[in-house]
Formats: structure tokens, sequence, C-alpha cells
């Protein structure tokens, strides 16, 4: 990561009234080269303190030989399942300034909406169901400073149903991108999900495809992109698509 502090932020309502930023884009600060998110660092660190451990007082206490082969086995599946959840492959956005998925998984509603929370007016809503087996770093969808963070205690269903939204645990993430658009995206916990990290603040700027976040382990998360000098967002997408965050184009305003 890299950026120049700055001085004024109100997060008044989760929302930032005077601003200057600190620019984010994507760096190396994960482990192995940022292969594995830095989000997932001190859960790795433990998985893998916990599996040398394990592994040594099986070896040195138990004499059952069954025991002795398939305990360090179990072990060294689960440590590569968490290895498999905290990767972080690179991913380089299109060209252009359309919005990209902000989350690796498969899409399961478009639909038009009336957004009140940070976009305040109609808009196309994307939601995205990431099942365990998925990459769960979130990335910004466009360029520009987060104007709006609000965090909402909620419950832990089943992060398939797209309902899911109205009751889980969820963070708002209100984006002004660079095009001087509301962007919201959200973070929805899951049935399994009961960690959303984001440690962005008002007033940072983050970079298209910037990975600013993540949800463990099962989750959904949607992003709501409004017009366009009156023009309606139209979507690339459909449901029942397979996305990449950071990648998949969502649609445009043409």
């Amino acid at each position: 990561m890299s950026g120049a502090q700055g001085t004024g932020v109100n997060r008044s309502r989760g929302t930032m009234s005077t601003m200057t930023t600190t620019t984010l884009a994507a760096g190396t600060d994960g482990l192995l080269g940022n292969r594995l998110t830095r989000h997932g660092t001190p859960v790795v660190q433990w998985a893998t303190l916990l599996l040398l451990v394990v592994t040594g007082a099986i070896a040195i206490g138990v004499d059952n030989p069954i025991l002795r082969i398939t305990t360090p086995v179990l072990g060294v599946l689960l440590w590569l399942f968490v290895l498999s959840f905290f990767r972080n492959p690179v991913r380089v956005p299109a060209p252009g300034h359309q919005p990209v998925c902000p989350a690796d998984g498969k899409i399961i509603a478009v639909e038009e909406v009336h957004d009140e929370s940070y976009v305040e007016g109609p808009a196309l809503r994307i939601q995205i169901f990431l099942s365990v087996f998925n990459v769960h770093v979130n990335r910004s969808p466009v360029s520009g400073v987060v104007e709006h963070l609000r965090h909402i205690d909620g419950g832990y269903r089943n992060a398939q149903q797209a309902s899911a939204r109205e009751v889980n645990e969820r963070q708002e993430i209100g984006i002004l991108s660079d095009e001087g658009l509301k962007i919201l995206v959200r973070q929805i916990a899951g049935l399994i999900a009961r960690r959303i990290v984001c440690p962005l603040q008002a007033g940072d700027r983050i970079e298209r495809g910037f990975d600013f976040g993540m949800i463990r382990f099962g989750s959904q998360t949607e992003i709501v992109i409004p017009a366009r000098d009156g023009v309606p967002f139209r979507a690339a997408v459909v449901p029942g698509q397979k996305v990449q965050g950071g990648k998949t184009v969502l649609g445009d305003w043409n």
C-alpha cells in the first residue's frame, strides 16, 4: 500500500463530510508476497502453529499407529483448506472505468432498487454468493474515495438466499467514484461466516481492484450502482453466472 496521510476527516453517522485522503492500492502486505491475503495472516499463523504443536504432540505422546498417521493427515488437510481460503490471486482489472465485480462467486440476483443508505435514488443491485471454496477477498469495484461506512448488527442466515442482506450482519462501504457516482458495496455475513473484515476509514482513496477486506467463511457481497447522467446502469452479468472479483466487468451505462 502507498499513500499520503491527510487530516480533517469527519465520520458523523458513518459518512464523511470533509476530507483529505490516504491512497490505498494493491500491495504486498500478505504472506508469500501477498499470495495469501493480509486479512487472513493471523489465522494462517495460528493454524500453522496449531498444526506443528499437534503433530509434535502426537509423534511424541501417542503409541496408537492409526492415530499417529491419521491425525497429522487430517491436520495437514485442514491447514491446506485454511491456506486455500485466504488465497489472494493477482487480479488486473480490465481497462476503463466500468465497475468490476467486488467478489468471487455466483450471481444470485440482479434487480432494480431504490437505495436510501448511500446512493439515495434508483439503482441496479447485483448480489454475489461466495461459497467456502471461493476466493473471499473483497475488491473495490471503482477508483474513488470512501465516503460512507456503516456496520449493522444482525443474524447469520444462509448467505445463498438473497434475503440474507435484510437480516444478517453487514458492513456498508460507500465510494464516491472518480466520475462522481455514489457506489455502494455491502459485505454480508453468512451461516458460517461470523467475521467481517473491513479496515477502511472514511477519507481513504482506493483504486479499482484494491483488496480492501473479506468475510470469513462463506458469505454474500452486493453492489448498488446508480444511473449516470440519467442513463441506468445495464448489467453484463446474469443470475447463475460465476464471476471473479476485481476482474469481471459488471456492465456499463451505454
